[in-house]
């Protein structure tokens, strides 16, 4: 007695001890699946690090040369290091690292402080490290609303208030907010009042500076106590910094009111929001803790904004969320659930259809949340993450796979009679479990690529193969444990079971049929081929791209005005749009940011306009219209304002192309070089040919020059011929024309800058600029304009640089086109008309090369599958010419797989190419199933070799049209949504299920033929018995 035969009399006789194990295990599964941190929505970015660094008032250029190149040099070194990239603009730098997949997020960002904090920065540069989250982690935007209350207001309320009581939420790491109207103390200077008194900037700066301190005189003894002394000097109004005294004129005291204006103003603005109908309010945004569970969050956070509102905030002000995160994990929640809901219904329908006993379809159906919850149980206890747009992907048929072959072939034994249930169990199963165990095990083996892939297509779809490669393995295990004694329960010993009639009638039909095929094996094998030709030709007219869009339900659009625009122009431009996009049926609100935050985490100008437009539910959308339509429709109006260029993406693609790239846009192309006046020529160059390929949009120029700049250039000689030192007249520079604050001023626990500034009509009117006094060491005051050149110039507004080198980029996107080979046309074009002068270079950043990167890797790990796949082939059958045979079925697998992609609209994506690898592992299962069979019924039957060969295919036609249906039925549902949250499953699912239908006829009808005509060839050795 065999071993296998040994140990299924032992699984029978402790069945209720196996029973219990498995409602052990499903008790397990489910604390697991509580346990496990699915993510709805997977983060798809890698992690990257930035250091943000501030030094208002200073150009592009200064800090290009004194803060980013050093904050570069310092950060070098750091390990696991994908991509470093910065860019320098007027006040600003942030630099960005971008790290390996496999880079542990707490060492590395220590590392980057700790590096960072390395850094000697000029006087006056304040620098910080980004949030501790990724691209996708902006969870939650609200607006600060009230009817009554100025921009002033609502940002001081947000900055110390909200912005407090959020932080304080775990899970969050970070709450940046955009627009309002920054708090200040402002000394606004009248040059004549500092002539006709003789004062001149610095003097009345340092007056104010000293005039605004509290000291300490440590501790002062009384007899058993002591005192501490302190000298109280903060400024605590505006009379104050009035009756400051800057110095004495012939016994008469001169004081800052005697010379400016002391009001509360406000900090120059670097950003507006409007939202809506209001066109200057406050936002805020929630950035998600990386690794954390977006739900749980954002539940917290809702739970902390009533808080809020009810009891921080006064009466009238309100902070009022207006875009959720939750709304689209509960719409693709939705979709999953749908999806598996049906895709288990129509599994378990199926198994009753052939097994003909609904008892034995239930047996069957009970292995998938078996599985299911063993796979939870090794991801939480291997930590492996998840995300249910993967999740959804799984295909519950391949799972009882394993189960169906033996619960088919118990029951084919119980149809013929003669035998009790647990002889029929014992033998049928015996029977079997070799071919079962290798043929699940090569499936197993055909998801290996997805475990080895890395990147976003890695994140997506890796936690997918660790859930099938899982449930699988569970599968064989529960498949030899728990189904014969389940099936032993269900039935009574002396059961007795019919076969369908369709199966008899189907068998029927199908045995003259395949004999009459036999019969002619070269016609059969001539147009399968052909039909295979034709197929894969077919393919090369898919198009490729990376992955598919995943729908978010809304758009972000980014609108670039000139570089050289003010922030008045750009307010007058979004007016404009904002009730143009108000206007559309389909638009429920519109958020418009102009500029940039204050913190520094979006390195633009005023000039960057964008818009989040967020779209109504799918339920409320007009009917009749779609969101092509509409996007077709806001490009019209985009294309009649003069000067524009714009860009369509959504929100959490446009965070995720940024990050991956480092550039606002899906796709670029990067010209490398020192020059920026050769980048700009170039980059116009670029742009001329992209603008002939068809397919490619919303293309622009990341513009780096044409920034308006005064400069007031430093004459040493003459400054040396007066005493004076750069400093003097840098200190007039930046405080007196900039406006920078020398000193805070204290309101409770609030802090707000007290800033100098010559008048408004002053600082605009170069003449009035050059007339500002000098202090010299004599004692004597000299102009501005007797020590420096005062001029306009043009300078750089942005330097970007990667990998340590200038570049500039320009950005495009691919629409109704696929993204490869609209990068294909336009590469060609580059090469051959754009020329670059020596040490330049170009390269082509975005989708495409992440799509690229996935297809090299694929092209490496597929053969090295095959060849894992052939090994695990030869040994089950025996011999090699078998191990061919099953293997032919592959290509012809691909045949319906193709054929769903184009009748689907799909292109050749990552996700398409991973469902044509789940689809091969079944077409070599089902061939495995068949070859085998054929192989013992010619071993056992000594008559005609085409009878006993047709007899084998025949006992296979159930298992393998119930594997083949019931893989391509599982996923079906998923092939056919079009709803939010299906679009990375669809193209898998399309594959799988056209796949299977030409399986299905090719393994039943052309296999046999091919296998009897390479058996017709030579003596032939049998296999797998």
């Amino acid at each position: 007695m065999s071993f296998a035969t040994n140990f299924l009399r032992s699984v029978l006789d402790k069945r209720v001890l196996i029973l219990f194990a498995s409602f052990v295990l499903l008790c397990m599964g489910g604390y697991s699946l509580k346990q496990l941190p699915i993510q709805p929505y997977p983060g798809v970015a890698p992690l990257t690090i930035q250091a943000i660094s501030q030094w208002p008032g200073r150009s592009t250029t200064e800090v290009e040369q004194q803060v980013t190149i050093p904050v570069e040099n310092a950060l070098a070194g750091i390990p696991g290091v994908k991509a470093f990239r910065s860019v320098s603009l007027f006040g600003l730098s942030v630099v960005t690292l971008k790290f390996n997949d496999d880079a542990d997020p707490f060492k590395v960002r220590q590392i980057f402080i700790t590096n960072l904090g390395n850094v000697t920065f000029p006087p006056g540069v304040s620098s910080s490290v980004s949030p501790d989250s990724d691209a996708t982690g902006e969870i939650l935007r609200y607006q600060v609303k009230s009817d009554y209350a100025s921009p002033t207001r609502l940002k001081t309320l947000q900055n110390y208030e909200i912005y407090k009581e959020l932080k304080q939420t775990p899970g969050i790491a970070d709450v940046s907010s955009f627009g309002g109207k920054v708090r200040q103390y402002n000394v606004i200077v009248r040059p004549e009042s500092l002539q006709s008194k003789n004062i001149t900037v610095a003097q009345l700066i340092d007056a104010l500076t000293k005039a605004n301190d509290n000291t300490g005189g440590g501790v002062l003894p009384s007899g058993e106590q002591q005192f501490v002394v302190r000298g109280v000097g903060l400024l605590k109004n505006l009379d104050d910094i009035r009756r400051v005294v800057i110095a004495v004129n012939n016994g008469v005291p001169v004081r800052i009111g005697d010379v400016a204006t002391v009001e509360i103003g406000n900090a120059p603005r670097l950003g507006l929001f409007q939202f809506d109908e209001n066109p200057d309010s406050v936002e805020g945004i929630v950035y998600l803790r990386r690794g954390e569970n977006a739900s749980e969050v954002l539940a917290r956070v809702r739970e902390k904004i009533t808080t809020i509102n009810a009891h921080v905030l006064p009466p009238g002000i309100e902070v009022k969320p207006f875009y959720d995160r939750q709304v689209l994990l509960d719409i693709t929640v939705g979709t999953v659930k749908h999806t598996m809901f049906f895709g288990i219904s129509m599994v378990l329908i199926l198994l009753y259809i052939f097994l003909g006993n609904f008892r034995a379809a239930a047996v069957v159906a009970v292995v998938i949340p078996l599985a299911l919850c063993f796979s939870f149980i090794m991801m939480y206890v291997f930590n492996v993450p998840a995300n249910l747009i993967s999740l959804g992907a799984i295909d519950f048929g391949v799972i009882v796979d394993a189960a169906v072959i033996i619960t088919e072939n118990v029951m084919r034994h119980l149809e013929d009679g003669g035998k009790r249930l647990n002889q029929s169990i014992i033998l049928a199963t015996a029977e079997v479990q070799r071919a079962m165990v290798y043929s699940t095990s090569i499936i197993i083996v055909a998801y290996s690529p997805l475990f080895l892939m890395g990147g976003v297509e890695g994140i997506i779809f890796k936690p997918m193969a660790f859930t099938m490669g899982f449930a699988l393995i569970a599968s064989i295990i529960l498949s030899l444990t728990f189904l014969p004694a389940a099936i032993s329960y269900s039935f009574g010993e002396n059961f007795h079971h019919e076969p369908p009639k369709f199966i008899t009638w189907m068998l029927s039909r199908y045995k003259p049929l395949l004999r009459r095929l036999m019969d002619h094996p070269r016609h059969v094998i001539t147009i399968s081929i052909l039909v295979l030709g034709i197929t894969l030709i077919s393919a090369t007219r898919l198009g490729t791209a990376f992955l598919p869009t995943l729908e978010e339900n809304n758009i972000w659009l980014r609108v670039v005005l000139p570089n050289t625009v003010d922030l008045d122009y750009s307010i007058s431009i979004a007016n404009q749009l904002r009730e143009t996009f108000t206007r559309q049926p389909e638009i429920d609100h519109v958020a418009a940011q102009i500029g940039r935050p204050d913190d520094g985490t979006d390195s633009t100008g005023v000039f960057n306009q964008e818009y989040g437009l967020y779209l109504k539910s799918p339920e409320a959308m007009p009917k009749g219209t779609t969101k092509a339509d509409l996007l077709k429709r806001l490009q019209g109006e985009l294309n009649r304002i003069p000067g524009v260029s714009f860009s369509f993406s959504q929100y959490i693609q446009d965070n995720v192309n940024e990050a991956l790239s480092g550039v606002k846009g899906e796709n670029s192309v990067k010209i490398f070089g020192t020059d920026l006046n050769i980048l700009n020529t170039k980059a116009h160059e670029v742009i001329d040919q992209l603008k002939k390929v068809r397919g490619i949009e919303d293309e622009s120029i990341l513009r780096e020059l044409g920034q308006p700049t005064l400069n007031i250039q430093i004459d040493r000689e003459r400054a040396a011929r007066y005493g004076v030192n750069v400093g003097d007249v840098q200190t007039v520079v930046a405080n007196a024309i900039g406006g920078a604050p020398v000193s805070n001023f204290l309101e409770d626990e609030k802090t707000f800058g007290i800033a100098v500034r010559l008048n408004e009509s002053s600082r605009n009117d170069l003449p009035d600029i050059a007339n500002l006094l000098i202090d010299t060491p004599s004692g004597a005051r000299v102009p501005l304009g007797m020590v420096a050149n005062v001029e306009l110039t043009d300078g750089p507004f942005f330097i970007y640089r990667e990998a340590g080198k200038r570049y500039i980029a320009v950005i495009f996107s691919v629409r109704d086109r696929d993204l490869g080979s609209a990068v294909e046309d336009a590469k060609y074009l580059v090469e051959k008309n754009v020329a670059l002068p020596a040490n330049y270079s170009i390269a082509w950043d975005g989708q495409f090369n992440q799509m690229k990167a996935a297809q090299q890797k694929l092209m490496v790990i597929i053969p090295l599958t095959l060849v894992a796949i052939f090994l695990l082939l030869v040994t089950a059958l025996g011999n090699f010419r078998d191990a061919v045979i099953v293997l032919i079925n592959v290509p012809f697998a691909a045949i319906g797989g193709i054929i769903a992609l184009h009748l689907g609209g799909e292109t050749l994506s990552i996700s398409a190419l991973f469902g044509f690898l789940s689809l091969f592992g079944i077409a070599i299962q089902d061939g495995v199933i068949l070859i085998s069979y054929i192989n013992k019924t010619v071993a056992q039957e000594h008559g005609a070799m085409k009878d006993a060969m047709v007899d084998g295919a025949a006992l296979r036609v159930r298992p393998v049209l119930m594997t083949a249906m019931l893989a391509g039925l599982g996923l079906l549902p998923a092939a056919l949504s079009h709803a939010i949250g299906s679009e990375a499953q669809r193209p898998l699912a399309l594959v799988i299920v056209g796949g299977m239908i030409t399986t299905t006829i090719l393994t039943l009808l052309v296999l046999p033929v091919i296998y009897a005509a390479m058996r017709a060839r030579g003596k032939h050795k049998p296999g797998l018995v």
